[in-house]
């Protein structure tokens, strides 16, 4: 009795340590601030004590006040870890509807300001895929990874929400749904990722059960699988017979690459293979999330080009909308050709590829953008042989993504490039510790383009190159085996905002080479993965990537 009562007035007057969040100028958005302590939800009756497991489960989580006043309040009295969960689960799910009816009001209310309705609009979107991919949590798990990776994304697209409200806050009815989404659901949702973690790290022992914590915090996860050596593990088959055939000049079944797309059946069982013929394909292309395992061939890089000039500057247009090509179902796979957005560097951001597509294999694919061309936006994605391009954070996202001997090219800002600029090669944006999420580059080269290193070698003290910067408060980015070229800095990292998530970010190199490869003047708040744990972002580990990736 007493341990119960020691649990419970830790939980009640507990408040959750974070990081304070901090604005910036740059388009990426404000850390979600930490939720405070919720007063219990009125379906909680005063009088119902929680129980000693819901005491012990809710101190593995961030938001242990919240956590107790929902679980409280379940109608759920089985006491094991995965009925737990599940019912933090439904507590999150029970949550979602009212962030929707937020947003359908909001929309309604929002005729006159076309950026306000298209917030809201794609709140709507991501409220809609954070309620799928809750309900993708399957208790107990058949695999514990599968549901960290649906839980991870749940709490990114109720994030993406928040975040989308931020930008066109000009009355109480956008701020209450922010404040609705950053105190209750968001909160919510991080406690049962959070609780998904702990069950992957301690198991069922309750009492076992800790906050999550990350390689910053000294934690490994155990790796099951060692590191090959060889970096190329799989891709996209060759010789796949298509489906349909796209073509410009007649003769084929369909005109254009999404017209294709459509012709593909609703969560279908196997493969649809759209083979686009050489040719430029000026369309946005969008893959819904019940068109799965989708299967785009090309040519080649530079022979099939799908590309497109949406970008931030236009009305209505946020950088989720910016994607040339956008994928959000399940099993996409692409190879043979290039996707680009050719808005120009003086446009900010504008998307060449986005994906929220789990267990998705791009190969042998060019991305061509300035800033923000690759938004590895959500879930599991194995890239490989890919060559990406661009300025500032140009691979960005909250994905769990591996690039495997990419090849990742800087281009000059040219308004103005003899004055200089520094710019980033990565951008990820983890905003809580039980996200199992991170880029990991495997064997990749980074290099100038000639324009780039003409500029660099006139002067470069002030044309610098960075490997990524922390976007959000838990940003976790390693390269392992990179060959890293002069241009990029000998600090290697670049803060973005002051101190922001300098004490919690995962930065890390493992055996970096070349002339930028040589660690001895790196920030100190990057690492050095040490060689036992370098396992832990292999394919296999860190994405599953044997389960699913074609060898």
């Amino acid at each position: 009795m007493a341990l119960l009562l020691l649990l419970l007035f830790t939980n009640i007057f507990t408040i959750s340590s974070s990081s304070s969040s901090s604005s910036h100028h740059h388009h990426h958005h404000q850390t979600l601030p930490p939720s405070p302590p919720s007063s219990p939800t009125p379906s909680t009756s005063a009088s119902t004590s929680p129980s000693l497991q819901i005491l012990l489960a809710c101190n593995a989580t961030r938001f242990p006040s919240i956590c107790v006043s929902s679980l409280s309040s379940s109608s759920s009295s089985s006491s094991t870890a995965p009925d737990i969960i599940s019912a933090a689960v439904s507590a999150a799910a029970a949550a979602l509807p009212a962030a929707v009816s937020a947003a359908k009001d909001i929309l309604a209310a929002s005729a006159a300001s076309v950026n306000r309705s298209s917030a809201a609009r794609n709140c709507l979107e991501l409220l809609s895929l954070s309620s799928r991919r809750l309900s993708s949590v399957s208790l107990p798990p058949s695999s514990l990874p599968a549901a960290r990776a649906m839980a991870s994304a749940a709490l990114l697209y109720q994030y993406d929400c928040w975040s989308a409200y931020k930008y066109v806050n000009d009355s109480r009815q956008v701020d209450a749904a922010m404040a609705f989404l950053a105190d209750n659901l968001t909160a919510l949702t991080s406690n049962a990722a959070s609780m998904l973690a702990a069950l992957h790290r301690f198991g069922p022992d309750l009492s076992r059960w800790a906050p999550p914590q990350t390689e910053r915090d000294g934690y490994w996860p155990g790796a099951t699988h060692q590191f090959r050596v060889n970096s190329i593990q799989g891709g996209v088959p060759t010789g796949l017979k298509p489906n349909v055939t796209v073509c410009k000049e007649g003769g084929c079944e369909f005109d254009s690459v999404q017209k294709a797309i459509q012709a593909a059946p609703d969560f279908g069982a196997g493969r649809f293979v759209v083979y686009a013929k050489e040719g430029v394909y000026e369309e946005t292309v969008r893959v819904p999330f019940e068109k799965t395992k989708v299967v785009l061939v090309g040519d080649g890089m530079g022979k099939t080009v799908i590309t497109g000039s949406l970008n931030v500057g236009t009305p209505g247009i946020w950088t989720y909308n910016t994607a040339t090509v956008a994928v959000l179902g399940d099993g996409f796979m692409a190879r043979d050709l290039t996707i680009a957005n050719t808005a120009g560097p003086d446009k900010h951001q504008a998307v060449a590829f986005r994906s929220d597509s789990d267990l998705s294999v791009i190969d042998s694919v060019e991305f061509l953008g300035h800033q923000d061309t690759l938004y590895a936006h959500g879930l599991r994605q194995f890239y490989t042989n890919c060559r990406i391009s661009g300025t500032v954070d140009f691979i960005f996202g909250n994905s769990a993504a591996v690039f495997s001997n990419c090849l990742i090219i800087v281009l000059p800002r040219q308004v103005n490039p003899e004055h200089g600029e520094s710019n980033t090669l990565t951008a990820h944006g983890r905003t809580d510790p039980a996200q199992s999420t991170g880029f990991v580059f495997d064997h990749c080269v980074a290099n100038g383009s000639d324009d780039y290193l003409a500029l660099y070698r006139k002067n470069p003290s002030v044309h610098r190159v960075y490997l990524g910067r922390p976007w959000k408060e838990y940003s976790r980015t390693v390269f392992l085996n990179c060959y890293l070229p002069e241009i990029i800095r000998p600090e290697g990292w670049l803060p973005f905002n002051g101190d922001f998530a300098l004490k919690t970010l995962y930065y890390g190199e493992y055996q970096s080479t070349g002339p930028g490869g040589q660690v001895g003047g790196r920030v100190p708040w990057s690492s050095q993965v040490p060689a036992e744990h370098v396992a832990v972002y292999s394919v296999d580990n860190f994405i599953q990537g044997d389960q699913w990736i074609p060898t």
